[in-house]
């Protein structure tokens, strides 16, 4: 009896195990048959509705398409079609963020994200919610292309669509709005700041507060209203949205860029040099997709962000440009006076005027829809979660981006530019979001102008709240462009910007104080200036440059406490490490490692007692101040932060440093081993391409692409920021690089961190990582004849017949 039970058990085991091999099969072809299917076509030919003539995309090996179209509203009809092929799932968790809309995918989690974007548009001026009227054609093109797309491909959708059971919805021109709201969003710094140096200044003071925000590099005072002091939030703030975006859609408020021109003078080809490499958040897919477009008005390539029609950063056969974040403050918070009869009234001049009210209904994946009220005051909307009763407060928001003009006439007048003067002509138009742009022609012209909406203030720099309920504070509109600064062929030959002060206390306006530190500045400067001439691998030599100007004025400081405050086999060791150390951020640096995690424990040991742990924290995500505030001390050697508020006695800046140093062995010793040659930066920093479902286990192994040692740190030309909150995983970075000869402008170089393609399965999809990580390039081969040979398809697109009604 017992054999016949034991029979019928090892029966049954294997009958399960069969069904669970099999039902693992089944889904293993499923998985490997929906992924072919999601492959574009990208040779022969497809009839398509909405085109005039054909046009023919050409893909390279690296899967870049080359369109070449009869004319314009074709031309960008076919970019629609050829970005949707290689980015669609993108595209959609673009423009939902954009319009509020995530929580119809992901459920309750992202109500509050929906809300706070649905909060940015409110009160948008109407006539600066469209395109100018001669260009309409562009955006209906480019959303006839994209839509062309989703019809053709019927059920063959991208994993990601499968795996979350969604269609997509036909696209309209207000989708391509919705991701220059989250583009502008994502470069406005002051939705990130401003609330939370109010809570600092309220929790610490007006001392300690202007020494943690120091103003700019010349030491110059900040103005703090007295009535900034007055609120701290509960609001839906940006840093908290952003955390949850970066999470779900792997964007981060990342404002950081290098670009550089170098003229004719400084350059070996006797031409002008320029390169950009633009710091976002290094994701898989990457932000920016690349195409070369070519009709009879049109020869440009460049980088394109999915969902928007314009090339961003780039060049034609006669000028090419880059651009950084200006770090313009152009958005202010404004404390209103609520009515205490009445919370949907607030004070102006004595007078209570009633708020606009939106309702707005957000449908949420597996509950019941959610109806939000959105409040609007003469500022702008109420910040989710501000409105305090028993203060009679709220806090409403102006940006300058619900005022100004779309740049789509600046990116297409500029795709056609034949020299400097024609760039400069486009460049008028372009107000946000806010760009340091940088540009040169093949006549040897090279230039600079800050293209943002600066507000003008009446009163205060934009850094903090500031009362609504008086004129005083209110924007006078916006500088005029000749009066932003800008720069044409400078005597000493180049000109170059890192998110840097853009501009000299005698500037009339305020431009910001969200200036980043300038030692990648700095540093690219010295690199510039070390050689009489420069050639395109010089270039390529300072984009992947790692040294931290940072690291070499700290670590002498280090030096001089360890000898004076360590003894016996500890200090002789770092004495070693650091002295051999020449402050370049590479991947086997054991200095590096030693450095960074010192680092960190020298900001928490100065600012976390008086701050506490979430204060801190929402303080380092900021991460351009801290920096900024750490040198300044350092060099004053005096600072009101210095003194633990927790211990009796007092510090002393080498008291910090000190325990700083022995915190970070501690933790070194705990993670790698008591042996120093294995604590290399490399080990410790690395680096994964995360996708949306990079949260979801298993689907991230599937996925992301990672994690990779990399070297670089957040102040290194080679930018590759982690979060100081989370060390050590890198989120932000170049997120593309570019250097464009212009005495051969076909010869250009590009390169993405990941691929060109967002689809799994595709061989584009990690094609560059290499080539990325090792400082490495590809060729952009816009000349035809270098094109067909190095070409893998040629998709023609075929007009429709047009139907005989006769």
């Amino acid at each position: 009896m017992k054999n016949k039970y034991k029979k019928q058990i090892i029966l049954t085991g294997v009958g399960l195990l069969g069904i669970f091999i099999m039902a693992s099969a089944a889904g293993f072809l499923w998985f490997q048959w929906t992924i072919k299917r999601s492959l574009p076509q990208i040779s022969g030919t497809v009839t398509l509705a909405g085109i005039s003539e054909k046009v023919e995309i050409i893909r390279d090996t690296y899967g870049i398409p080359h369109i070449y179209a009869r004319n314009e509203a074709d031309l960008y009809f076919a970019m629609g079609y050829a970005t949707a092929q290689d980015r669609l799932w993108q595209m959609e968790l673009l423009r939902r963020l954009g319009h509020g809309r995530l929580s119809e995918l992901f459920g309750e989690k992202l109500v509050d994200v929906d809300r706070y974007f649905r909060m940015l548009s409110a009160g948008a001026e109407k006539e600066h919610s469209g395109y100018p009227a001669d260009l309409s054609f562009i955006p209906r093109a480019y959303i006839q292309g994209i839509n062309a797309y989703l019809k053709n491909r019927n059920n063959r959708l991208p994993l990601e669509f499968k795996l979350l059971r969604h269609r997509p919805e036909p696209w309209d021109v207000d989708d391509i709005s919705a991701i220059f709201r989250v583009l502008n969003w994502g470069l406005s710094f002051g939705w990130k700041v401003d609330l939370t140096a109010a809570d600092i200044l309220e929790k610490v003071g007006e001392e300690k507060f202007k020494e943690a925000f120091p103003a700019d590099y010349d030491d110059s005072d900040l103005i703090v209203p007295e009535e900034s002091q007055i609120i701290s939030g509960d609001a839906v703030r940006p840093a908290e949205a952003a955390q949850v975006v970066e999470q779900i859609a792997g964007i981060l408020p990342s404002p950081a860029s290098n670009n550089w021109v170098v003229s004719g003078k400084k350059s070996v080809t006797g031409k002008p040099l320029l390169a950009n490499d633009t710091h976002l958040s290094l994701t898989n897919p990457s932000i920016w997709w690349e195409v070369h477009l070519v009709c009879p008005s049109v020869d440009a390539a460049g980088f394109v962000i999915p969902g928007l029609p314009a090339v961003s950063v780039g060049h034609n056969r006669h000028v090419a440009w880059g651009v950084t974040n200006v770090m313009v403050d152009d958005v202010d918070f404004y404390i209103e006076k609520l009515n205490p009869e009445n919370p949907h009234q607030y004070r102006y001049r004595g007078q209570w005027e009633d708020m606009t009210s939106d309702r707005q209904v957000i449908e949420v994946k597996g509950k019941d829809p959610v109806e939000v009220e959105i409040l609007i005051t003469r500022h702008g909307p109420i910040v989710p979660g501000s409105i305090k009763i028993s203060k009679n407060r709220a806090i409403s928001s102006r940006w300058a981006a619900n005022d100004v003009e779309k740049p789509l006439k600046s990116s297409y007048l500029i795709l056609k530019a034949e020299n400097i003067n024609a760039v400069i002509q486009a460049l008028r138009r372009w107000e946000a979001p806010g760009q340091n742009f940088v540009f040169a022609d093949s006549s040897g012209n090279i230039g600079y102008w800050c293209c943002a909406a600066i507000p003008i203030r009446r009163k205060g720099n934009g850094l903090l709240p500031v009362p609504g309920w008086t004129p005083e504070y209110e924007w006078q509109g916006y500088v005029p462009f000749e009066k932003k600064p800008h720069m044409i062929n400078p005597e000493r030959g180049y000109i170059a910007t890192a998110n840097n002060k853009v501009s000299g206390n005698s500037y009339p306006f305020a431009i910001g104080n969200y200036w980043e530190p300038a030692d990648r500045i700095s540093r690219i400067r010295q690199l510039l200036m070390r050689k009489k001439r420069l050639s395109i691998h010089d270039i390529q030599k300072i984009q992947s440059d790692v040294y931290c100007p940072l690291a070499a004025e700290i670590v002498p400081e280090f030096i001089r406490v360890i000898k004076t405050r360590l003894t016996g086999t500890l200090a002789v060791k770092l004495q070693d490490v650091f002295e051999g150390w020449e402050y370049r951020m590479t991947a086997n640096s054991t200095a590096a490692c030693i450095f960074e995690m010192s680092y960190l424990k020298l900001l928490e040991n100065i600012f976390k007692d008086e701050l506490g742990q979430d204060l801190f924290h929402r303080y380092l995500e900021l991460i351009i101040f801290a920096p900024r505030a750490l040198r300044k001390m350092l060099r004053t050697n005096h600072s009101a932060w210095i003194d633990n508020v927790d211990t009796p006695d007092p510090e002393t800046m080498e008291n910090i440093i000190e325990q700083s140093l022995r915190q970070a062995v501690d933790q070194l010793e705990d993670t790698f081993g008591a042996d120093m040659a294995g604590w290399t930066w490399g080990r410790l920093h690395t680096l994964t391409f995360a996708h949306t479902f990079s949260k979801r286990k298993p689907l991230n192994h599937i996925f992301n692409l990672g994690p990779y040692p990399v070297p670089g740190n957040h102040l290194t030309i080679n930018k590759k920021q982690y979060d100081y909150t989370k060390p050590f995983n890198v989120l932000v970075g170049a997120s593309q690089r570019m250097i464009v000869d212009m005495s051969d402008p076909a010869a250009a170089l590009h390169v993405l961190p990941t691929g060109q393609s967002g689809l799994l399965g595709s061989p584009h999809y990690k094609d560059q990582v290499g080539l990325y990580l090792n400082g490495r390039y590809h060729p952009v081969w816009i000349n035809r004849a270098d094109l067909e040979r190095h070409s893998e398809g040629t998709l023609v697109l075929e007009p429709a017949p047009i139907p005989n009604i006769s």
